[in-house]
């Protein structure tokens, strides 16, 4: 049963949408309830379930369809969020995410699900955004910046879960066409049936293609999405669902700019046209196919609930690209060939041509949730089990791409410079109990046991040893939570949980793969959430533990040099978080966030990569769900640094000679990143019954950076090339996307 809850706009101060009232939580995976807070408190953008047990943001439907261009990726719709930071550059919903943060954690350090399962690249966890799933086909999205309960699953409940719900079949049978036309020669275009009920049966196909040339120059992309759902109800205990979805992606990817490229080409500089040099756009391609499907049962046997899911994800990517698509010099071409039988000897070089690489991977996960929860007077029951088997297959060889993409052999007398096969197996089974001793009290104690191992096996390695080579790793997750209801429409809540991450395929590829211990941490955390009938408030607190770090280190043996990764320390992540809104008047409302954030290495209390030292966001914000809507919200970044490792350029004065600086030892000033501001306006009107064509029809205008800021925003590591007459290569750069604007129409037959 639904409770009413308090809205804790957790991003920026974002838009209200449609009456509470239609608020609605996806029944495809577990998630906090989200209802009402009163009727004359709009939706906001995102809110806080009254009986969250740790800091929670809910985005919704009628956000997400007011304020986010259809075509955006998951990172558009999560930028306006507490503590939350993202950076695209090259246009709202056009090509990847580089930054995806929270709390500092980066992509690969939190959980990302769809529809409750858990999922990434076998790599290091990371999400391509743009092959992904687009924002129309979402219903919602809600971050949880801890680790979670028991019942929690993941391979990096370390720092978080970003989880996203597909849209629900409608119960009546509809006709949904939209598109979207504006800024950077972009053009989309989709369209949705729903069957309606027939007989406890529903579903819905949805198609959308999308074509742009992108704000950064010779960065264009073209993508197309398909997804279908369907759902029986059995009979009134028993439902069965099923998607399937597929995506496919086209675009040439850029690696960042130098200050100095960004001086001579303009702020969107992005690759270049001439064919001579390794920036050339052509040189850059890369292909991107997703895919993801799984098969629901819920049911009930007795008083126990059951609930099972088992699904399949793919990811292949299939890249070209040169030695380095920001060097526009061609004095740094050349390809050099070596024997393939005669080791070591150079058979040819040529000065001119264009060294490059050629990478293929294929990602194929099968996997399984089991779901059980006993529910009595004064306690729920909850135990089960995940099961994700990532099966892997990559390789990249070197290339002349002047000469057709021939391989080049190198010393070694082979092109390829890896080629491996890897398979990671995960096991978590948990038990969690909520416990209701007194009225107004809940208490979630919980433990789950993560078993993940990595079997690689390596033609050729990175850097490791070649063969076969396994290493498991194992850890304990116990969590206890509460929440307290002191009001009717106040709340507070405590949390005490252990995280976990699973290490990167990195550690296998050094001389001496050492069995490890896995990244870990221990969350605490406090909060409150409180709401009046023209305004809520929330606010926590947090200090996070992160211990085990991985870090890797060079050794000398026998006057070779062997490198290996060690558990070396850890961090500290602390800060605090504020959300709130105020209704101004009928249908007007004003939300806001601000974080202070610190995430500092221990010891050295240098700052980790990408880490924000504040966030804050700040909106107004209209809805009238027949007739006009309209949205102004800002988001500010506070300063960070973009490097957090060793390297810091000699002249920077932080180097003796050529000795390397330790990962988080220092600042390295030369990626350091200001305070960055961008502000989004979105408006439209709803219109009811069209010319009698049309039972609703929507027309919105939506527009990216209002502002036209152009400012640096992210660091993006630097050239693999020494500039002449310096001592180190030159810092590459993204620069925020120029001011977009987009015109959307959808309207249901």
């Amino acid at each position: 049963m639904r409770r009413p809850t308090l809205l804790c706009a957790t991003s920026l101060f974002a838009m209200a949408t449609p009456a509470l009232a239609q608020t609605s939580t996806s029944d495809t995976a577990p998630a906090a309830d989200i209802t009402v807070i009163g009727h004359e408190l709009p939706l906001a953008p995102s809110s806080m379930p009254l009986d969250a047990m740790q800091p929670t943001s809910v985005i919704q439907s009628g956000f997400i369809a007011n304020n986010i261009p259809p075509l955006a990726s998951i990172d558009d719709i999560i930028k306006f969020q507490p503590s939350v930071w993202t950076s695209n550059p090259n246009g709202p919903g056009i090509g990847k995410a580089e930054t995806m943060a929270i709390r500092g954690f980066q992509d690969g350090q939190y959980n990302v699900t769809f529809d409750g399962i858990p999922f990434g690249d076998s790599q290091d966890l990371h999400h391509t955004t743009s092959s992904l799933f687009i924002a129309h086909a979402l219903q919602e999205a809600q971050i949880d910046r801890g680790p979670g309960s028991a019942s929690t699953i993941g391979k990096a409940t370390f720092g978080g879960t970003v989880g996203f719900l597909s849209k629900d079949p409608l119960d009546h049978f509809d006709v949904d066409a939209y598109g979207t036309a504006g800024s950077f020669n972009t053009f989309s275009g989709g369209g949705r049936v729903d069957s309606g009920d027939i007989g406890g049966f529903r579903m819905f196909a949805e198609g959308q293609h999308e074509k742009t040339d992108g704000y950064l120059t010779g960065s264009a992309e073209h993508r197309d999405n398909l997804i279908g759902k369907a759902i029986y109800q059995i009979s009134p205990t028993t439902k069965l669902t099923a998607l399937a979805s597929y995506n496919r992606e086209f675009q040439y990817t850029t690696q960042g700019a130098t200050l100095q490229e960004y001086q001579k080409y303009g702020n969107n500089y992005g690759l270049c046209k001439d064919k001579t040099a390794m920036c050339y756009f052509g040189y850059q391609p890369s292909h991107y196919t997703t895919d993801f499907e799984y098969l629901r049962l819920q049911t009930s046997i007795g008083p126990v609930q059951i609930d099972n899911q088992a699904y399949h994800n793919g990811f292949t990517h299939k890249y070209t690209e040169s030695s380095d698509a920001s060097d526009d010099n061609p004095a740094d071409n050349g390809v050099t060939f070596y024997s393939p039988t005669n080791i070591g000897k150079k058979v040819a070089t040529y000065a001119t041509d264009i060294k490059g690489k050629h990478t293929d991977a294929v990602v194929s996960t099968w996997g399984d949730t089991l779901r059980f929860e006993a529910p009595t007077k004064f306690a729920d029951f909850k135990w089960g089990v995940w099961f994700d088997s990532q099966h892997d297959k990559r390789y990249s060889e070197t290339v002349d791409i002047t000469q057709d993409g021939v391989p080049v052999p190198g010393k070694t007398g082979t092109a390829l410079s890896y080629q491996y096969a890897d398979l990671g197996t995960t096991w978590q089974p948990y038990v969690e109990v909520d416990l209701r001793p007194v009225d107004g009290l809940t208490i979630n104690p919980g433990v789950k046991y993560t078993s993940y191992q990595r079997d690689l096996h390596a033609t050729i390695n990175k850097g490791g040893p070649n063969g076969e080579t396994d290493i498991a790793y194992h850890a304990w997750q116990p969590s206890i939570a509460a929440n307290y209801r002191i009001a009717s429409n106040w709340s507070a809540y405590a949390q005490m949980a252990r995280g976990f991450l699973a290490p990167p395929i990195d550690v296998f590829q050094v001389e001496d793969p050492t069995d490890l211990k896995p990244e870990l941490t221990w969350n605490y955390q406090v909060g409150t959430v409180l709401h009046g009938n023209r305004w809520s408030l929330s606010a926590d607190a947090y200090y996070i533990d992160f211990s085990n770090f991985l870090s890797p280190v060079t050794t000398v043996v026998d006057g070779t040099e062997e490198s290996s990764f060690v558990n070396a320390g850890g961090a500290i992540y602390k800060g605090l978080e504020f959300e709130g809104q105020y209704v101004l008047a009928h249908g007007l409302s004003f939300y806001g966030n601000a974080t202070l954030n610190s995430a500092k290495y221990k010891g050295t209390h240098a700052s980790l990569a990408e880490a924000p030292k504040w966030t804050a966001a700040a909106g107004l914000i209209y809805e009238n769900k027949h007739g006009p809507f309209a949205s102004l919200i800002g988001k500010w970044v506070g300063p960070r640094y973009g490097n957090d490792n060793g390297n810091v350029p000699m002249d920077a004065g932080y180097l003796n000679g050529s000795v390397p600086i330790a990962a988080g030892t220092i600042d390295d000033p030369t990626s350091h990143i200001g305070t960055t501001f961008s502000a989004d306006l979105a408006f439209g009107w709803h219109f009811d019954h069209v010319a009698g064509l049309f039972h609703e029809l929507t027309a919105s205008v939506k527009v990216g950076n209002l502002f036209n800021s152009h400012a640096v925003m992210d660091y993006a590591g630097t050239q693999s090339t020494t500039a002449d007459g310096e001592q180190s290569p030159y810092n590459l750069y993204l620069r925020q996307p120029g001011r977009s604007v987009f015109f959307n129409l959808e309207t249901h037959f």
